[in-house]
C-alpha cells in the first residue's frame, strides 16, 4: 500500500500547453494587448499594464537621450539635426535665383535596425 502512494507522489502533474497565438490582421495596441496576454498566460488587464509600462521605460529612454534597445529589432533614439543658414539657391523648374530659408535646430526621432530583423525582413512574405 505504500508502493501504491509513493506512485503516485511521483507522478507530475500535467502542464498545459500555452496558446497558440494568432496574430491579427490588423495591428491595434488593443490587438497586441491580446495577444500578448494570450502568449503569457496573462490577464489582459495586467498584460496592458505591462505593455504600457514598458513603453514608458523606452520613452524615457529615449528622451533622455539614450539609444534604448529593442531585442532583435533595433534600436531607438533622437537625432540633433544642426541649425542650417539661409543661402542662394536655384528653382530648378525656372532657373530663377532665389534664396532658401534658414531652418532652426530640431530633434528627430529615428531608429536602425538590427542585422537579425534586416535577415527576417529579407526572408519575409509581405502581404499587400
Amino acid at each position: 500500500m505504500a508502493k501504491a502512494k509513493a506512485k503516485a507522489a511521483v507522478k507530475p502533474a500535467a502542464k498545459q500547453a500555452p496558446a497558440k497565438v494568432k496574430y491579427p490582421e490588423k495591428f491595434t495596441i488593443t490587438s497586441i494587448i491580446d495577444a500578448v496576454a494570450t502568449m503569457t498566460e496573462l490577464p489582459k488587464k495586467k498584460a496592458k499594464e505591462v505593455i504600457e509600462a514598458y513603453l514608458d521605460v523606452v520613452s524615457a529612454g529615449v528622451l533622455s537621450g539614450a539609444r534604448v534597445p529593442l531585442g532583435q529589432l533595433g534600436r531607438l533614439f533622437i537625432k540633433e539635426k544642426p541649425a542650417t543658414p539661409k543661402k542662394k539657391g536655384r528653382n530648378p523648374q525656372t532657373g530663377e535665383e532665389m534664396i532658401i530659408p534658414a531652418k532652426p535646430a530640431r530633434k528627430v526621432p529615428r531608429a536602425t535596425f538590427g542585422k537579425a530583423f534586416k535577415e527576417l525582413c529579407k526572408k519575409a512574405k509581405v502581404k499587400k
